[in-house]
């Protein structure tokens, strides 16, 4: 067993008093996890709970004592602001007396959804090193459970295998614990840090937001009894006075029904409501682009010239972004990576020219950056290599640039703003294709100091993020990582990710693969996209099906649409398609056939907008299925409205009241093949 899962496996649960998450009634959304014992436990209770003797949800060790013992003789004071969303932010701080050591607890929560998220802040305002601090859990907490069978849902992350997002149920019965974490430090490399956990009549959905190396376990103490944690992986460190350091974001939400999918659901309205990137008020979608790194070299064949064709076939497409990939800087890809200008001999005039006439189009101008990574024979390593952790150790050579370093974090903040005003950026794509920075990080961690060296970095991840958006406040971001090796709470609320994976780059790979993926992280994630490479030598076949096998809310074309025999028809359907459902993705959610890649069966999945009375249903079947039909049952509809169902494929309409789309029958007579079907309640305006 590795040293840190044993050490966390030592920790102990903060109890919280066991009770049934539904027994009772509750007053507001914040009451219902007060009932779970989280509520009360953060100090957020009515007069109803707040009496009770609950531990806090989160713990740690200062000085060798537990947080339970030490912070009740600590100073106290608490402050309440709104959120620009429209919730409420409590504020509560606690100082230790003696080492002046501030534990700063920030708990937001709104009326509308019965959910809490919080994180903590540590902060040594005292004149010298603080006692040592460690087993820092954002939380641990034991949540209280009826009796009955209960299961625990999470998924796989992204590792561009034939896994990425199948989801994992598994039953937790007395004594069983389940450890999770990523591999290497990238926050969805191999798990999702999404979860749900279904007990009879409800259950409680949670996310971890931690774009580093995060840890957790799930273990049923008894009958009665969850305990879960959760927190950095490794954290155990003195801090210099001054020094500031954080948790990772918890979020919790409490859900009522017999079926795991309404918590699914909850969780996705909440992160649509309140954390999801919006501009100008409007939620941000994956848009459909276009870009050419595989037909030109790797992006390495990229010209100005070459581009603007590229850009200007775009709008008869039905196209909406250009997306220029890697490859476009001094030193080309790989080995260019760190230096952030343009090669002068493909782009004499800078990349300007392509966001003017993108603009000119009425497109938007996609370009990818990898500020982290750096190649010895880049810029950075050669002018600035004080910036970098580990160089000339890595794959290649890389290091890692150190956004924990704040000269170094603002350099590249400059730098990367200075990149979008020249250039007329829209969507900044950031990859991050360090395998490994978690051994940069523990490397560069000195004595007493274990964890110090990623929570700076991860820290200042955000801050760079946060104040290249203050700077250009219509900026889009865009989350790549390997293909969706960083997906995570504070992520999403960051960024979107239009590369889910990087299977897309595999010849092997199968368009099952890619149905998979929208099955299982829409259960979790309400926006993501991949790209579509079928067709290209070497890939899988162009097809319908492969192409709807792709879209979500957002597409991403690599073909060469000047290549011959190009079907622009077949594309402009597909690209037609992914726009008309588009706003439905913004609703529910319900996988109607189980996750998998197997061929032998049928894939098909439900998107519903219960408020416009709306809705799609996709249906594929897969190569090697025996099986012409299927028949499912369509969820959230209302059993008395007559709806109008368009099955596009046949271009035939039919009238139904929702009753009788509880037994739904489809027919795609080839295999592969697929069928869109859509409807709205004709009740509805």
């Amino acid at each position: 067993m590795p040293r840190w899962r044993a050490e966390f496996l030592r920790r102990p649960f903060r109890s919280l008093a066991p009770v049934a998450l539904f027994a009772l009634v509750p007053k507001c959304a914040v009451c219902v996890l007060a009932y779970a014992g989280v509520g009360a436990a953060l100090g957020l209770g009515g007069p109803e709970i707040c009496g009770g003797t609950l531990q806090p949800s989160f713990s740690f060790v200062y000085g060798g004592k537990p947080s339970a013992e030490l912070l009740p003789s600590w100073g106290r004071r608490e402050e309440i602001e709104p959120t620009p969303d429209g919730r409420e932010r409590r504020i509560i701080t606690y100082t230790d007396p003696a080492t002046k050591l501030e534990v700063r607890v920030e708990i937001t929560r709104g009326d509308d959804f019965p959910a809490v998220d919080w994180v903590l802040r540590f902060t040594n305002h005292g004149p010298a090193d603080s006692p040592l601090l460690e087993q820092v859990l954002p939380l641990n907490l034991a949540v209280g459970v009826p009796s009955g069978d209960v299961t625990f849902h999470h998924a796989y992350g992204s590792t561009a295998r034939a896994t990425d997002y199948i989801p994992i149920d598994e039953a937790l019965p007395p004594g069983k614990i389940v450890s999770l974490g990523p591999v290497g430090g990238r926050s969805s490399n191999g798990v999702l840090p999404f979860f749900n956990l279904e007990w009879p009549q409800g259950g409680m959905a949670w996310a971890v937001g931690w774009s580093g190396q995060w840890s957790q376990q799930v273990l049923r103490t008894g009958a009665a009894t969850i305990g879960i944690r959760a927190g950095q992986q490794q954290m155990r460190a003195r801090l210099h006075p001054g020094e500031s350091i954080r948790t990772p974001r918890i979020l919790l939400l409490s859900w009522r029904g017999s079926d795991a999918t309404r918590g699914y659901n909850q969780l996705r309205r909440l992160l649509l409501a309140h954390y999801v990137p919006r501009r100008a008020g409007e939620i941000v979608m994956p848009p459909v682009t276009q870009n050419s790194w595989f037909t030109e070299n790797f992006g390495n064949g990229t010209t100005e010239d070459n581009q603007l064709e590229h850009i200007r076939a775009l709008p008869a497409l039905g196209v909406e972004a250009w997306w220029l990939d890697a490859g476009w800087f001094e030193g080309g890809w790989p080995r260019g990576v760190g230096s952030w200008v343009p090669n002068p001999a493909h782009f004499p005039h800078g990349l300007r020219p392509l966001g003017d006439e993108a603009h000119r189009l009425g497109l938007k101008f996609l370009v990818w950056f990898e500020p982290e990574r750096v190649n010895p024979n880049s810029l950075i390593a050669r002018e600035h290599p004080g910036f970098v952790l580990g160089l000339n150790t890595g794959p290649m050579g890389d290091g890692l640039f150190n956004l924990g370093d704040p000269a170094a974090r603002a350099w590249m903040t400059d730098t990367l703003s200075q990149c979008i005003s020249d250039s007329g950026i829209d969507i900044y794509r950031t990859d991050f294709n360090v395998g490994h920075p978690l051994t940069y990080w523990q490397a560069a961690d000195g004595p007493g100091r274990q964890g110090i060296t990623e929570n700076h970095y991860i820290d200042g991840l955000y801050s760079m993020w946060d104040e290249l958006l203050r700077r250009h406040p219509n900026l889009v971001f865009d989350d790549c990582a390997s293909g969706g090796r960083r997906i995570d709470l504070e992520m999403i609320s960051r960024s979107y990710s239009i590369s889910r994976s990087d299977s897309i780059g595999l010849p092997y790979a199968t368009p099952e693969w890619d149905q998979a993926q929208t099955a299982g992280l829409s259960r979790f994630v309400p926006l993501n996209a991949t790209l579509s490479i079928c067709g290209l030598p070497g890939y899988q076949k162009l097809s319908l099906y492969a192409l709807r096998s792709a879209a979500t809310s957002g597409f991403g074309i690599c073909q060469d649409n000047f290549a011959p025999g190009f079907p622009t028809d077949l594309f402009k359907q597909v690209v037609a398609e992914v726009k008309m459902l588009r706003p439905l993705y913004l609703g529910d959610y319900y996988a109607l056939t189980p996750v998998n890649v197997d061929p032998r069966v049928w894939c098909a999945w439900q998107f519903n907008r219960p408020e416009l009375g709306r809705g799609f249903a996709m249906f594929f079947r897969r190569p090697k299925s025996p099986n012409p039909n299927i028949e499912v049952s369509l969820h959230g509809l209302d059993p008395g409205a007559e709806y109008e169902m368009t099955f596009v494929d046949r271009a035939e309409t039919r009238r139904l009241t929702g009753e009788n789309l509880a037994k739904l029958r489809v027919e795609i007579v080839e295999a592969p093949g697929s069928a869109l079907v859509t409807y709205r309640d004709l009740t509805k305006p």
